[in-house]
């Protein structure tokens, strides 16, 4: 081997030396096939580079011809062929440019590739980054979708080479441009009233941002876009659009503006309370179905809502979805108006005869009415009416034998009733039913024809701790009660009443609401003992009574007086006029011979002035009446009794 050919090996081995894995070369595209694009960089041979390390979120960048820059990722692979790789060379500028502008807060451009879990996943020149949800915008976006594909300014925040993590914000940049505005003093220019004619730059949820100068940014908010309830922004404005708004406020510390829209329209809700008061029946469209109701808009930028408990009368809380959707015209009336808080209450069954009105003129109380069960619970059956209406008959009116929920069992939904109104509440929508007073218990007879206090007869049903049951005259139900049994304290109903007996009972009282007789075995054998004493009474001698001891003693002290008058007449007849003189000087003289004496002669003449008192009494008091004759007669005995002593 002669010194140039060594010089030459020497100068290739060289060569090779440098052309170390990792080494960046400038090579030239030859072709570009389906797969592969084929480049030149100056070696042994071609290399086959894959197409899609060319590619970045859209076509092919490269064309045939072009210079391009690739890495050296194997000197020789297995065939003999270096691999290059221009992935790698566009990662490794990607990240110088990221680094710089990491040092000097710089923004660069980048490609929202995906969604992530807490972000989305962006493509900046060949790198993958991070751009979490928070740092997207200011304010949370309204539709996190609508970045996918976009391409928007960031600014690195964080950056691991090694781990090749790196993390972007956007809302940093945004902030900065905000502050910009502030720093510039361009708001001294923006006065409150003011017009302008502005360009939407960002559509956020609650929002949108337009910019009505170079430079100056401000915040129309969703609630000042329409008269009409707007709630979502997108459809109504978009990134680009042209838009007529006013200046509501400025903030100038805070280097914020507050526009508007719909304060260049007339405001609808200025006249809609005179022109439609409480009452009026409208017209709308169902703009919105919700749970709890719908939205109607009743004319331009006024809009009602119509909660689910005014859809029927006779559905509680019906399923909006199921009766109404969007788009449907319906008749409503206004129930209610707030002015200052722009809310309108509506009603569609005020529109539609009232069922519970209607069945309050048909029906009243005890009418026999037939109806289907719709539902059982826990407290009662719901009978469904005619008109749609619901009636309840609690437990407690099922039946007057078995306890309400053993009742309820014979029954099943759809299953034809018969029951009897007891009470209609249409204010409360409430009609209260029953079953049991449908049947016929001969109880209303029973009541008529037995009063409390009355004997009646009948027999022994069942027997329990606190009372046993009864059936009496009529098969009307009874019922005996522990206390009505005995004066003595029971213990056990059944040491006294059995089973099946038949014996005599008192009735206490009618309950007509329970259709069932209270009876008592106590107030009977009271009965019986105060009838007893009476018939002793009346087979008792007669007892002197005050009357008869008045009477007796009015002829004992008429009797002398009699006799006195007899004599008195046979010694007029006799003798002659002159004795009549001498007689009573005879008087004369023998009442003053003795005058301290009570003779025999002188107490005929007492007794005659007192018979004359007591006749006389006793003729006032024959005339006078009741009371009156005794008392009087009675003072005239007292008298007479005293005269005599």
């Amino acid at each position: 081997m002669n010194e140039p050919q060594f010089a030459e090996l020497f100068e290739e081995f060289s060569k090779q030396r440098r052309l170390e894995e990792g080494t960046d070369l400038l090579a030239q595209v030859r072709d570009i096939n389906e797969n592969y694009v084929v480049v030149n960089a100056g070696l042994k041979s071609e290399a086959n580079i894959p197409r899609d390390e060319f590619q970045d979120g859209g076509g092919l960048e490269v064309s045939v011809g072009d210079e391009v820059e690739v890495e050296i990722e194997l000197l020789e692979n297995g065939r003999g062929e270096t691999v290059l790789s221009r992935r790698s060379t566009r990662q490794k500028r990607a990240w110088r440019r990221v680094q710089e502008a990491m040092e000097n807060e710089g923004v660069l451009p980048c490609v929202v590739a995906s969604r992530v879990r807490g972000g989305y996943s962006v493509s900046l020149d060949g790198l993958r980054a991070f751009l979490p949800g928070s740092l997207v915008d200011i304010f949370p976006h309204p539709d996190p979708n609508a970045l996918v594909g976009q391409t928007v300014d960031v600014r690195p925040i964080k950056i691991n080479q090694a781990r090749k993590s790196l993390v972007v914000s956007r809302r940093a940049v945004i902030e900065r441009a905000m502050l910009e505005v502030k720093d510039n003093n361009l708001m001294e220019t923006v006065e409150e009233g003011a017009r302008f004619s502005g360009v939407v730059r960002a559509v956020v949820e609650y929002g949108a941002f337009v910019e009505i100068s170079s430079g100056i940014y401000g915040l129309l908010h969703i609630t000042d876009i329409s008269w009409k309830h707007t709630t979502s922004i997108h459809g109504v404005l978009a990134v680009g659009d042209e838009v007529e708004v006013a200046v509501l406020s400025v903030d100038k510390e805070k280097g914020r503006i507050s526009l508007g829209m719909k304060q260049l329209q007339p405001n609808p809700w200025e006249f809609f309370d005179r022109q439609n008061p409480v009452g009026t029946r409208l017209f709308g469209k169902i703009t919105r179905v919700l749970d709890y109701g719908v939205f109607v808009e009743l004319e331009e930028g006024v809009q009602g809502l119509v909660h689910s408990s005014e859809m029927s009368w006779t559905r509680k809380s019906p399923n909006s979805a199921k009766l109404y959707s969007e788009g449907e015209e319906i008749e409503v009336m206004v129930l209610e108006i707030d002015k200052e808080r722009r809310r309108i209450s509506l009603g569609v069954k005020q529109c539609m005869p009232n069922p519970w009105q209607e069945f309050s003129v048909a029906y009243r109380k005890g009418d026999k009415i037939k109806g289907k069960v719709r539902s059982i619970n826990e407290f009662g059956i719901f009978i469904e009416l005619p008109g749609g209406i619901d009636g309840l008959v609690r437990m407690s009116e099922l039946s007057y034998d078995a306890p309400g929920e053993e009742a309820a069992r014979e029954y099943k939904k759809g299953q034809e009733v018969e029951v009897a109104v007891l009470a209609i509440d249409t204010e409360r929508e409430r009609i209260s039913l029953s079953v049991k007073q449908t049947e016929n218990t001969g109880f209303e007879s029973f009541a008529e024809r037995y009063l409390r206090g009355d004997p009646v007869r009948g027999k022994i049903l069942s027997v329990g701790e606190k009372e046993a049951k009864v059936i009496l005259e009529g098969d009307v139900r009874g019922v005996l009660p522990i206390g009505e049994i005995s004066e003595e304290r029971v213990e056990n109903i059944s040491d006294f009443v059995k089973e099946g007996e038949e014996r005599e009972f008192v009735l206490i009282k009618s309950d007509m609401r329970s259709m069932q007789a209270v009876v008592s075995i106590k107030e009977m054998h009271r009965q019986t003992r105060e009838k007893a004493l009476q018939e002793r009474r009346e087979q008792a001698p007669p007892k002197s009574t005050f009357g008869a001891m008045l009477r007796a003693k009015i002829q004992e002290v008429a009797e002398p007086d009699k006799k006195a008058d007899a004599a008195k007449a046979d010694k007029t007849d006799a003798a002659e006029p002159d004795t009549k003189t001498a007689a009573t000087d005879s008087d004369k003289k023998t009442e003053s011979a003795k005058p301290d004496k009570k003779t025999d002669e002188a107490k005929p003449d007492k007794q005659t002035a007192a018979e004359s008192d007591t006749k006389s009494a006793a003729e006032s008091g024959e005339k006078a009446g009741g009371a009156d004759k005794t008392e009087a007669a009675a003072d005239s005995v007292k008298k007479a009794d005293a005269d005599k002593e």
